[in-house]
């Protein structure tokens, strides 16, 4: 579909393979009849699984087992062994530990029911996973039986994940009793387990001093990586002498530590052993044998490596000197990039007590000290841990000013030491200098003008940028003239006036006339300095100098889009572009700036019926804080008493899985070209806490320039810790998704690495036939990365793919989006080139320009509420509750 493409969030038609039984219980004619229907579904639907699926809060109620009378009962031994038995049929329980089926089973209700009463319908939304405890139950596809159900089979478990309609009916035969699992009790247990599980184990890790550095995404990473292991009692966990790897933390139990077989002491829940084989891969000192059942959390060097990106002292010694630059005041002005830079050209001493770090004598402004443990004495003067020695002193130049004695250690310290030269040159120069252009980098960032410019470009800016003094009295800029530069101001104050009565008064980093860099426009206001005021000033003559036509183009094409004045009555209905099951977008186009918009409604009456309004005001929230050359912007939301409105920018394009079968084949390059938009594209949402949650090529349209446009936020969330939702399209849901063990995201990128595969090899790699989503499911979980042969050796992009499908979240993730742009594969990717569209692209989509005069002449008279009224439906379900007025306050 051309254009914004609204994907519709509802299930498409789904194949009559019946998820409610197990499979092998056919005949072999049944399964022939219900594979040709399968066959026939999928050459009818080619987008089959693409299909989303997704839970909706306010979703029409299921309403399983309407006749049974339900009973909360105690379960016999026999009813809990056949409960367990039913579970190992099932991949959503057979991932639970002990603990967790125990919890489970204990919230299971007994359903009773009399003969030919229905379980479930078809095509109903389903609530309830049933395990038959007696009777006999049958099957019933399109009113056809197909299948029978008896005693200890389970069935519906698909509920228990979402709110898809049923596959088929289920009724009784015989009067029967059934243990029945709700989706919201099993939701709620398994979550608030797992939520449990995390935070113990995160606490486990905060507890190590050897981590008590880590930064919160650190911490996560390792979370994430911990493996449990359990044993026995007398049995031996590590030996003195062995070469170890490994940290373990113990959970539950009693652990005895000796050597040459004498006790040292006892280890019980919360205390660890192993950290100096972990660091330093040294022999253990000492053997562990479990005294009682031990339950411990280990971690093993390997995957410390990956999930923190490099050895793990080299991380302490690096964090430490990041918190003694947020504690400095000097330090902390600098930018995270020179931040690094600085750390990156630290030589880190390891010291002993007595040690003298500084010599009498030396010059102030010779070098800068850190402490990063231990501490450092000079007379009575005493540095502790995450001090900071010498900065003030080298930033004020005090050359011919000498230190009066020595700085010595006390006992084991570790400091970092750079020189004042090595200094300025991690920095990219003098300290005022470099903290003066990050504050004006800080203000063009948030420029709206600017936005879309690179790091690059705007450091390009920064080196043009004039310094102007003005006096008290004088006049900046004039009302009516000709502007020719735009001014941020860098100290004092300034007066705006219109018709010479004051507007406004601006002060230190705001900024005025940034439109005349772009736009020959005249002043629409005078400025004028009230005391003194230093202002950077940056001319149209040097903008255009620095930023090509191209790229100014480009911004120009952004900041037309930007209208807060817009209305509905401005615009015209053009066509319809996409009908979802909560709204509909249009191609609308604006009477008198002849700007086209997709526009997006949502009915009041769906909103109301299926409790929307939350996720509603969730997409508006998300879309607010993008803007991205490569994200559909959001130009402004509108309502009235009928409609929500999404005025939304208007791709023309094609979406990328249409394109994908347009090339046929899709080489390496071109797989390069397009994942390398997504990791910008990533970047920029994960950046501001944003999970996307349904990357897929039917949410990615390759625009007329052949550059990639994420579209649809209808799934984004902003998280800040972790979610548990299961949201998403069944073949590019990451495992933790489906497992519901609370994710963050890491989730987008296995969604990327699907896709990288998808564009490489013409088919996802888990599940590419499988429209069941249980049965896609089960395979995403359990089984391994394959690859087709291949007639060349891809080994590079392979372990991109590799790292990207890491069933464990925290391997995937790696060290970040920075590391993974530094991987080989990525070598020959210019990244500011990219975002200024300036390397050559795969495909370029052929779309029909419209005219908008000549849209304008035929549908100008059209009424837009008319035109949309037509594709509504009015066979909408009753409000489900309370209509409240004001949670639309924002649009």
């Amino acid at each position: 579909m051309g254009g914004c493409a609204f994907k519709s969030s509802s299930n498409n038609a789904k194949t009559i393979q019946a998820i409610v039984v197990n499979h092998n219980v056919l005949t072999s004619e049944e399964e022939k009849k219900i594979e040709g229907e399968i066959l026939r579904q999928r050459q009818s639907k080619v987008k089959q699984k693409g299909a989303l699926l997704e839970v909706r809060k306010g979703s029409i109620p299921a309403t399983d087992a309407p006749t049974a009378q339900i009973k909360e009962v105690n379960k016999s031994s026999k009813d809990i062994e056949l409960i367990e038995k039913s579970f190992e049929k099932h991949f959503i329980f057979t991932t639970l530990t002990h603990d967790q089926k125990k919890i489970v089973i204990n919230s299971m209700k007994l359903y009773s029911l009399a003969s030919n009463q229905v379980v479930f319908k078809q095509n109903q939304p389903g609530n309830n996973f049933f395990i038959l405890g007696s009777g006999m139950l049958e099957v019933l596809v399109n009113d056809i039986r197909i299948n029978t159900i008896t005693e200890g089979q389970g069935f519906g478990e698909l509920a228990l994940m979402h709110d898809t309609p049923r596959t088929a009916t289920v009724r009784t035969l015989t009067p029967s009793t059934l243990w029945g699992l709700d989706r919201k009790t099993f939701k709620k247990t398994i979550e608030d387990l797992n939520a449990m599980n995390y935070e113990e184990n995160k606490a486990f890790i905060e507890s190590v001093s050897v981590f008590t550095i880590l930064k919160p995404a650190q911490i996560e990473a390792l979370v994430g990586s911990l493996i449990t292991f359990n044993y026995t009692p007398g049995q031996a966990i590590v030996k003195e002498g062995d070469i170890g790897d490994l940290l373990f933390i113990i959970k539950d139990g009693v652990v005895s530590c000796t050597r040459k077989n004498v006790e040292l002491k006892k280890f019980v829940k919360g205390e660890y052993f192993g950290e100096q084989a972990l660091i330093y891969n040294s022999p253990r000192t000492a053997t562990c044998v479990a005294v009682t059942h031990v339950k411990c959390l280990c971690i093993d060097r390997e995957n410390l490596n990956t999930a923190l990106g490099s050895q793990l002292q080299a991380i302490i010694y690096k964090n430490s000197q990041f918190i003694v630059i947020e504690k400095s005041e000097i330090l902390s002005k600098l930018s995270q990039i020179q931040a690094e830079n600085l750390l990156n050209s630290m030589e880190v001493r390891k010291c002993q007590a007595g040690d003298v770090i500084i010599p009498n004598g030396t010059a102030k402004d010779s070098l800068i000290v850190m402490v990063l443990k231990g501490k450092v004495t000079a007379n009575s003067e005493v540095y502790e841990k995450f001090s900071c020695i010498g900065a003030e002193n080298i930033i004020e130049n005090n050359n011919d000013i000498l230190y009066d004695c020595d700085f010595i250690t006390e006992g084991e310290t570790d400091v970092a030491i750079i020189t004042k030269n090595d200094f300025e040159k991690s920095i990219g120069g003098k300290y005022q200098t470099v903290t003066d252009n990050n504050e004006a980098f800080r203000v063009l960032k948030h420029v709206q003008l600017l936005r879309g410019l690179s790091n690059d470009n705007l450091n390009a800016l920064l080196l043009v940028l004039k310094i102007e003094k003005y006096s008290d009295g004088d006049m900046i800029v004039e009302q009516n003239s000709e502007g020719d530069a735009f001014y941020i101001v860098k100290s004092g104050k300034v007066e705006v006036s219109i018709d010479s009565h004051v507007v406004r008064t601006i002060t230190k980093h705001d900024y005025f006339g940034e439109r005349s860099v772009i736009f020959h426009q005249k002043r629409t206001a005078t400025v004028i300095a009230k005391g003194d005021v230093e202002c950077w000033v940056l001319f149209q003559v040097d903008f255009n100098r620095v930023i090509d036509q191209a790229l100014r183009t480009q911004l120009m094409k952004r900041i037309e889009l930007q209208d807060d004045n817009l209305t509905l009555e401005d615009l015209v209905c053009v066509k319809i572009l996409g009908k979802g099951m909560f709204g509909n977008v249009f191609l609308t186009v604006h009477k008198t700036k002849k700007i086209f918009y997709a526009l997006k409604t949502v009915d009041r009456r769906k909103i109301y019926a299926y409790e929307l309004q939350e996720s509603l005001i969730l997409e508006r929230k998300v879309l607010m804080q993008l803007d991205h050359i490569f994200i559909m912007k959001l130009v402004k939301t509108l309502k009235d008493h009928k409609r929500i409105y999404f005025v939304l920018e208007y791709v023309r394009g094609m979406d990328l899985f249409d394109v994908i079968r347009k090339m046929q084949l899709v080489s390496e390059d071109d797989s390069r070209f397009y994942i390398s938009c997504l990791i910008v594209i990533l970047k920029h949402l994960h950046d501001r806490d944003i999970i996307y949650r349904d990357l897929k090529p039917e949410n990615i349209v390759v625009d007329e320039e052949g550059y990639l446009k994420l579209i649809d936020f209808g799934t984004a969330k902003i998280v800040n810790k972790r979610t548990y939702t299961i949201v998403g399209t069944p073949h590019y849901m990451a495992p933790e998704v489906i497992l519901r063990k609370g994710y963050t995201v890491a989730v987008d990128y296995w969604s990327l690495g699907v896709l990288l595969y998808e564009l490489l090899f013409e088919r996802v790699p888990f599940a590419d036939e499988e429209d069941d989503p249980m049965v896609i499911y089960e395979i995403v979980l359990t089984a391994r990365l394959k690859y087709p042969k291949l007639q060349k050796p891809m080994n590079e992009v392979k372990s991109v793919i590799d790292q990207l499908l890491n069933k464990n979240p925290s391997l995937r993730m790696g060290a970040g989006f920075e590391k993974l742009k530094l991987h080989p594969w990525f070598a020959f990717i210019n990244w500011e080139k990219l975002l200024t569209k300036e390397l050559k692209a795969p495909y370029l989509p052929k779309v029909k320009k419209l005219d908008p005069d000549l849209v304008l002449q035929y549908n100008g008279d059209k009424s837009l509420d008319g035109f949309m009224s037509k594709e509504e439906k009015d066979n909408l379900p009753a409000p489900s509750g309370k209509i409240t007025g004001k949670w639309d306050e924002d649009f």
